[in-house]
């Protein structure tokens, strides 16, 4: 008699380890499931129904054994099928005192084991289901039912995790053909599979793997290893997505995640690198060459990236700020969003796909060196559904404070004395002017907590200038208005890079 099982795996998950196999040595774990697996969890659910229902099932063991051992078995196992990346994970395995010299203080706790967990991804439903050939002339109706009632009571299949449902096939004619074979002899390509022998007995099928008849065995008594052929997975191919329509816009946002949060003193580190990421996807867009710079472009890509890059063809900063700033918002002294912001032209789609593919990549704010490559952040795209920050919605407001520090453009200090004509405050005075700010002659400036160090941005061409070389002094300020003024507002030394960023007090 042929008896079709279908078996399912509702989480999509498979795990289970070949028999005393150290996980850390068998990254591939047991696929398809083992005969010899299965033949033990009938055991075991047995042991369920005949707590259940003793009359039903007093006697129907043995015979069960003796059919499952002398069935041949074939599979058909979904094409679908990807290995999981290895999970490692600490499991309790004795509780005592730890450390458990008590040399020192010790507390009474779990100790814990690490684990591998080698798992197989199914798909969900239909086509992830297993199918199961068994033949043998031992079956009978009779044990068929017996079959049926421990299968009913089987909720998991090799690990806790690999939660399954499993039911003798009503119709065998529905189930697919078999697509996994075990055959004796091993060739390329196959993998071990265990199998209970025809003569293995109720005590080889219920032995531990620690009985001293099984210690130091690959394949227990009782059992052998057939090897199966698995299915060749179809080719994976990238299904196209319909494009997406971009809306134009001044201002793209995006959260910064960390996990060691960014100084202060490296915004503009972390602006000038995004910038630089950004710049470098527009020009390999714009000239098909993975390797171009900026420098080494064509005049007419320059210009075209002129918005995007501060600059025009030449390496003249642009007039009339039209240029694209970076700019970071903080929360409690810590950077949570950057964003870039443009005065006029909005983004176009082109220049938006630049910013979103460098945002996929890893910016480090540590200065270079050995922590260059461990103080990083990642950058993740907001909806436009998440609302502006003050300053950016067209809200006035006629007090505003400092949400990064203010660097001022020129030297207000000559050898230790203030220089009244280039004070903080007449050089805020004079920038808001320059801006457009009508009431910039009447704003009064006032300093809050003591000046902190940044890093401000440098142009190559001024790199060698020794005067600007390096950190220089920020001040956070409060600025109020005879009138209330719109927004947004950013003052002093590399304001286009984060730098300088009041929001309003209302």
């Amino acid at each position: 008699m042929r008896i079709v099982l279908k078996q399912t795996f509702p989480l999509g998950r498979f795990h289970a380890t070949r028999w005393r196999v150290n996980p850390f040595d068998d990254p591939y774990g047991e696929w398809p499931p083992s005969p010899w697996r299965l033949v033990r969890g009938v055991v075991a659910r047995w042991r369920q129904w005949w707590r259940e229902d003793p009359q039903g099932a007093d006697g129907r063991l043995d015979p069960l054994i003796k059919a499952l051992c002398t069935s041949s078995y074939a599979f058909h196992v979904p094409v679908h099928t990807q290995r999981g990346t290895p999970v490692r994970q600490y499991f309790p395995v004795e509780f005592g005192w730890n450390p458990k010299e008590r040399k020192k203080a010790a507390v009474r706790s779990y100790s814990t084991s690490l684990a591998q967990d080698n798992y197989f991804c199914l798909p969900v439903g239909g086509n992830g289901a297993v199918w199961w050939f068994l033949e043998s002339h031992l079956w009978t109706e009779e044990l068929v039912g017996a079959l049926k009632e421990c299968l009913n009571r089987m909720t998991y299949f090799g690990r806790a995790e690999a939660f399954t449902r499993i039911a003798i096939q009503k119709d065998p004619a529905e189930a697919p053909k078999p697509n996994c074979p075990l055959m004796e002899q091993r060739i390329s390509g196959t993998v071990p599979v265990l199998v209970p022998e025809s003569t293995a007995t109720r005590q080889d099928i219920e032995r531990v793997t620690d009985d001293p008849a099984a210690v130091k065995r690959s394949v227990p008594p009782g059992a052998r290893l057939l090897y199966a052929v698995r299915p060749a997975s179809p080719t994976v191919r990238e299904v196209g997505t319909s494009r997406k329509s971009y809306r134009e816009t001044n201002l793209i946002q995006f959260a910064i995640g960390w996990n060691v949060p960014p100084e202060g003193r490296a915004i503009v580190r972390l602006t000038a690198r995004f910038r630089g990421a950004a710049l470098k996807e527009r020009l390999r867009k714009l000239t098909g060459d993975p390797q171009i710079t900026w420098s080494k472009a064509p005049l007419k890509v320059r210009e075209a990236v002129a918005e995007l890059a501060g600059k025009d063809a030449q390496g003249n900063p642009l007039k009339g700020h039209r240029h694209s700033e970076y700019l970071v918002w903080c929360e409690d002294g810590e950077p949570v969003r950057l964003m870039v912001w443009r005065y006029g032209r909005p983004f176009d789609q082109n220049e938006q796909e630049a910013l979103l593919k460098a945002a996929g990549r890893q910016f480090s704010w540590a200065a270079d060196g050995n922590r260059a490559d461990v103080w990083k952040v990642r950058l993740v795209p907001l909806d436009r559904a998440v609302p502006l920050p003050p300053g950016f919605d067209g809200a006035a407001a006629a007090v505003w404070e400092s949400v990064t520090p203010y660097v001022p453009p020129r030297h207000h200090l000559r050898g230790g004395k203030p220089r009244l004509r280039e004070s903080i405050e007449h050089q805020i005075r004079r920038e808001l002017s320059l801006r457009g700010f009508g009431e910039a002659a009447q704003v009064a400036v006032e300093q809050l907590g003591q000046p902190e160090w940044v890093a401000v941005h440098l142009p190559r061409r001024h790199r060698s200038d020794r005067t600007f070389l390096g950190d220089r002094r920020g001040y956070r300020l409060r600025l109020r208005f005879s009138e209330p003024v719109g927004g947004p507002i950013r003052l002093g030394h590399s304001s286009s890079f984060g730098l300088g960023l009041f929001r309003p007090v209302y």
